[in-house]
């Protein structure tokens, strides 16, 4: 056969060629896809780092908190504090060698406390002081260089840095809810429930510890459960509202966010309040973020087992899937792990978290 023969023939095949080649390029990127799926991750999907870390030592049980650049586990008897960016054990400590001890932190103390015992470290793991109090500790806040503890009759003493108290008291608008030092200037806020009353009132009280109360607030129309410092505001989270109020002047807001309630919070260059469905606390995927008096609406693709506020997106956590939401707006991320994450068990700086799965403890940095 001639070869202008052989090139008519081929030329009056191409477009029957060209299906089948494109039909081959669909079938492979279907294939493809199904696969991604099957791992577990969408396409275009990038790995966290092999899943980050694996912290030696530690459980999944036990209790986790951030002590400036670092992070401590507790196990009751023993506190093991670890590099914050590598994992690598930089000291451990126990007061007595004995259990029963419960712990609670800042960037700059670590306290341990149990009955009539009181251990507060520096972040070195140097004993800054310990007291003995004559009556039972029922809960401790640590703050810059201060402590603040709670008796079983609920009254509050601020202990400093010498072990010398500056400051007790003794609530008496009813019934305590909560309290904690925050801020580099030891600033103590407490918050009580006043059922005495035909209606129930919130009361939030602002102490500076040795010297005044700054200021004091409260309302018949919610219940507050919440209060947030962020510079010189402090945003108290309510059923009904959050209200910022400033504790340098008269400055006052109210943003209502009825029907959500508070699930995280991160204070970067400014405070994020990250909000559920309060009708959605299993694996919601419909959020809202309050930034001062500015709210945004998110959408997690798909409901999260656990999420976590950052400083620049919000994280939802669903099996081996992590989705990463940027507050200042864009297409939403999508990264894989090789293990599936059960809890977020807590959070550090630059965006740094310590998750579990199977009992096992990972540190991972979040895109």
């Amino acid at each position: 056969m001639r070869a202008s023969s052989l090139r008519f023939r081929f030329l009056l095949n191409m477009p029957h060629v060209m299906r089948y080649v494109v039909i081959a390029l669909l079938v492979a990127a279907l294939a493809g896809g199904v696969l991604l799926a099957v791992r577990g991750c969408a396409p275009g999907a990038a790995s966290l780092e092999g899943g980050g870390t694996a912290v030696t030592g530690v459980s999944a049980q036990m209790t986790f908190c951030a002590l400036g650049d670092a992070f401590v586990a507790f196990d009751g008897t023993y506190a093991r504090a670890y590099d914050g960016r590598t994992a690598e054990l930089l000291w451990e400590r126990s007061p007595d060698q004995s259990d029963g001890y419960s712990c609670a932190s800042s960037d700059w103390l670590l306290a341990l406390y149990k009955a009539n015992s009181l251990y507060v470290y520096d972040t070195a793991g140097n004993v800054a002081f310990s007291v003995s109090p004559q009556k039972e500790i029922a809960r401790v806040s640590a703050g810059h260089s201060r402590v603040a503890v709670q008796y079983a009759d609920d009254t509050i003493e601020v202990i400093d840095s010498t072990g010398k108290s500056v400051e007790t008291l003794t609530p008496s608008d009813g019934t305590l809810v909560d309290f904690a030092l925050y801020s580099s200037s030891d600033l103590l806020y407490v918050l009580m429930l006043d059922a005495s009353g035909i209606l129930p009132r919130s009361v939030l009280n602002i102490y500076q510890p040795g010297k005044l109360l700054m200021a004091g607030y409260s309302t018949t129309d919610q219940l507050y459960y919440r209060a947030l410092m962020s510079g010189s505001s402090v945003y108290i989270v309510g059923t009904r509202t959050v209200d910022g109020r400033s504790t340098s002047d008269t400055t006052e807001t109210s943003v209502p966010i009825y029907g959500w309630t508070l699930r995280d919070a991160c204070a970067g260059d400014e405070l994020h309040m990250l909000f559920t469905l309060s009708s959605q606390q299993e694996n919601p995927t419909t959020l809202r973020v309050l930034t001062g008096t500015q709210t945004q609406d998110l959408h997690m693709p798909a409901g999260c087992t656990d999420l976590c506020m950052g400083t620049r997106s919000v994280y939802g956590f669903a099996g081996q899937t992590v989705y990463s939401v940027p507050l200042a707006g864009g297409a939403t991320s999508v990264s894989s792990l090789p293990y599936a994450v059960e809890d977020v068990l807590c959070r550090l700086n630059n965006n740094r978290v310590l998750l579990s799965s199977a009992d096992q403890v990972y540190l991972v940095t979040l895109p």
